[in-house]
């Protein structure tokens, strides 16, 4: 006999790699999150935006101890770049008619890491 757990997000990033950390290191300390949207997201990287991103799902009644895990991951840096590009519009918009005129293909935004 199975019983149901209600899922409820419990963080979402843009990032695969983060998403993969942040996923092992909430089922290392007993918390059994998934991953969600993986391999869509994977397969279909110019749509990670779109769908919200990868989300990590935990069981409800696990909520709690995992916001509790993932406090340091909140104050870091994780947007997507549509929002990055707000931040700089005019060296963006640079950036990406340089690329244009030259043939170049590389990203057209910047980010300022934080130190």
């Amino acid at each position: 006999m199975t019983t149901e757990r209600e899922l409820v997000l419990a963080y979402r990033s843009y990032s695969l790699p983060r998403a993969e950390v942040i996923n092992g290191m909430l089922n290392s300390y007993g918390i059994q999150s998934i991953l969600f949207d993986r391999n869509f997201n994977a397969n279909n990287g110019h749509l990670v935006v779109a769908t919200g991103g990868y989300r990590i799902m935990v069981p409800s009644e696990q909520l709690n101890d995992a916001n509790h895990l993932l406090v340091p991951f909140h104050d870091s840096v994780d947007q997507p770049e549509s929002e990055a590009f707000r931040r700089a519009p005019v060296v963006n918009s640079i950036w990406i008619l340089l690329m244009a005129f030259f043939g170049v293909w590389a990203p057209a935004w910047l980010r300022k890491r934080d130190r």
